[in-house]
């Protein structure tokens, strides 16, 4: 498993553990970021922006640091 930050632009990846505070893990899984699902990364600036079914989020590179993944 690696951080979501180490992943590459048009990877697609699998969601295995939110490794960040409850509330944050909370609120990512409201919006469908689950242990479990796939996911694309559509870019890496400042932020990775990950698209999970037909919802892009935002996430800054300390969140993304906790989000671990694996690569498919």
């Amino acid at each position: 498993m690696f951080p979501l930050s180490t992943s590459k632009v048009g990877e697609i990846i699998s969601i295995q553990c939110l490794g960040c505070s409850n509330e944050d893990a909370c609120r990512l899984r409201e919006l469908g970021c689950v242990e479990g699902a796939n996911g694309t990364i559509l870019s890496k600036q400042n932020h990775v922006i990950l698209q999970v079914g037909e919802t892009r989020l935002a996430i800054n590179g300390d969140l993304a640091r906790s989000i671990l993944v694996l690569p498919m």
